[in-house]
């Protein structure tokens, strides 16, 4: 019998072993996924050139754009990038195309195992006007003494690629036999070196940083659209302002240049901070020339008129931007004539005639389903509202502090039906907290409640029964102990109140009825005699006398 248990016990020991090993590995999974991934390609300036340099950017490489030159990447798909491009192309001096030093490399080179030329060397292969190949510097005077001069300083191998010597040399060298080295017949194909480009990454997924953008744009402010905006990389530099506030990414995509919205510009200029005031101006004159016309062309008397309802509808924002209140009430409650002539009327949406409009339009106001800011400023909503409406910018840090007129106790829940707004900040700060009464009856009063077993709201009572578990495991529990074994965020639901379904039991157990590494019991209370505690019907009460027919907390199957 002694063996028996024995074998039981340390049966039972392995599988805890085992359970905890799973435990462990399910939480390094979940530490590892958390784990930020490379954010994007990387490019290294400094590298050889190859597809995986250029294709972030150019999903489709062109044919040349460049007139008078064919040129078709697609018939050079076998050729190396970096045999034609000996550096990266892109820097502070601008697009280097590649010399056509690197075209003979190929064009018109015999190859014994092609048997015969690599390419063709017709000039007319890759020019449309073989007639204007001549450079602008080979005037009648150059072929005089200019020509001698540069061939003996850089020699005469790139003179053979368009000349064919000894022909053409010899046209005036047999009349004039000037003193000459000998030149060669054919061109020796000889790759450009150029001065290799520095040790610099840019990696195109994450936050844009000065050290990115500076190679290439020396002058980082040359590149801002003339006659259109005023606006200068420095001054927002020299007050402390990242890259990445504006550019979250880098801006050069395989289908352009990304350029930045006034939307984003918004986001300080016009913000009026609770601690410092005014960001940035919002006057137009401030980023726009005076001659451009900042009436988007679309603006029409008919859209101004009747059909800029559709607009509002889907971006409400960036109506925002130009637009205030007193300019919309004008026309909505007939102050002036209309932009195509209409006479003036009041607009009022159809909702707002509604019976119950006055007790539902705070939820909508929140989620800014409509467009309130339009006619309603802060006196007419304080007309009904006591507490400062809309909110000021010192709110947030302030309205803890705030006590309602007397019967206006009720005011906050016109607009915050539940918790969940407060969850926001409040709950935040408390998830990693012990789990004990004070921390949470503050907020939570029916928390309270003795016992524990009795408090109906199911999520309240899930966490109230283990208040005092210090006693017994020498500290309380938190959050994340739980939390963070079944995937179940701490904040999922809590402050709105959760969906009141059925206990997840497999939670449950991994302590009550369970034994620890050492085979003790970590908590009492196994399978039906723990739901007993709280789930009781007939004469089977708690404290032996008779309990209701289903005394049940909500969401198990009887009221709240």
């Amino acid at each position: 019998m002694r063996s028996t248990v024995s074998s039981s016990v340390q049966s039972r020991a392995a599988l805890v072993l085992a359970a905890v090993f799973c435990l462990a590995v399910m939480i390094l999974v979940a530490v590892a996924t958390r784990v930020p991934a490379a954010t994007g390609p990387v490019i290294d300036i400094g590298a050889p050139v190859t597809t995986e340099q250029c294709s972030p950017c150019h999903a489709q490489i062109a044919d040349s754009q460049t007139p008078g030159l064919r040129f078709r990447h697609a018939a050079h798909i076998v050729v190396a990038c970096a045999t034609c491009h000996v550096r990266m192309p892109h820097g502070p001096e601008g697009t280097e195309r590649p010399l056509m030093q690197s075209c003979f490399g190929c064009h018109g080179q015999y190859h014994a195992e092609v048997a015969g030329t690599v390419a063709r060397d017709g000039c007319d292969v890759c020019h449309t006007d073989p007639s204007a190949l001549r450079p602008d510097g080979h005037t009648a005077q150059w072929e005089l003494a200019p020509h001698a001069e540069e061939a003996r300083r850089e020699g005469t191998n790139t003179c053979v690629m368009c000349h064919a010597a000894p022909v053409d040399c010899d046209t005036c060298h047999r009349e004039l036999v000037p003193e000459v080295a000998r030149i060669n017949p054919v061109y020796l194909p000889l790759l450009p070196a150029p001065e290799p480009r520095p040790e610099l990454s840019i990696d195109l997924g994450a936050p844009v940083s000065a050290g990115q953008c500076l190679y290439c744009h020396r002058d980082i402010d040359r590149f801002v659209a003339e006659g259109r905006i005023i606006f200068v990389h420095q001054v927002h530099l020299e007050r402390d302002y990242q890259c990445a506030s504006c550019h979250p990414s880098t801006p050069h995509t395989p289908t352009g240049t990304r350029v930045n919205t006034m939307a984003d510009c918004y986001r300080c200029h016009s913000l009026n901070h609770a601690g410092q005031g005014l960001v940035a101006t919002e006057e137009c004159i401030a980023c726009h020339t005076p001659a451009f016309d900042l009436k988007p062309v679309a603006h029409t008397p008919a859209f101004e008129a009747r059909d800029h309802g559709g607009a509002v509808a889907e971006d409400e924002a960036y109506c925002t931007l130009c637009h205030k209140s007193p300019f919309c009430v004008a026309c909505h409650r007939a102050q002036r004539p209309l932009a195509d002539g209409s006479p003036p009327r009041w607009i009022v949406p159809e909702d707002h005639t509604d019976a119950v409009w006055l007790s539902q339009h705070g939820p909508r106001f929140l989620d800014r389903a409509g467009t309130c800011w339009a006619c309603h400023d802060s006196p007419s909503c304080e007309r009904c509202h006591q507490t400062p409406m809309p909110h000021p910018g010192e709110w947030l840090r302030s309205h803890a502090a705030y006590e309602p007129p007397d019967g206006m106790e009720s005011d906050c829940s016109v607009c915050h039906k539940d918790r969940e707004w407060c969850q926001d900040c409040h709950h935040e700060q408390v998830q990693r907290l012990d789990l004990v009464e004070a921390n949470c009856v503050p907020c939570h009063d029916e928390m309270s409640q003795k016992p524990a077993t009795s408090i109906r709201h199911k999520a309240f009572a899930e966490h109230a029964v283990h208040f005092e578990v210090a006693e017994s495991k020498g500290r309380p529990y938190r959050c994340y102990e739980c939390h963070a074994t079944w995937a179940i965020r701490p904040d999922n639901g809590h402050a709105a109140g959760g969906a009141q379904i059925g206990h997840d039991l497999r939670l449950c157990y991994d302590c009550h009825g369970a034994l620890d590494i050492r085979s003790t019991l970590i908590a009492p209370y196994r399978g039906a005699e723990l739901c007993a505690r709280c789930h009781t019907k007939g004469p089977s009460a708690r404290d032996g006398s008779a309990a209701p027919e289903d005394a049940s907390p909500a969401g198990i199957g009887g009221p709240r």
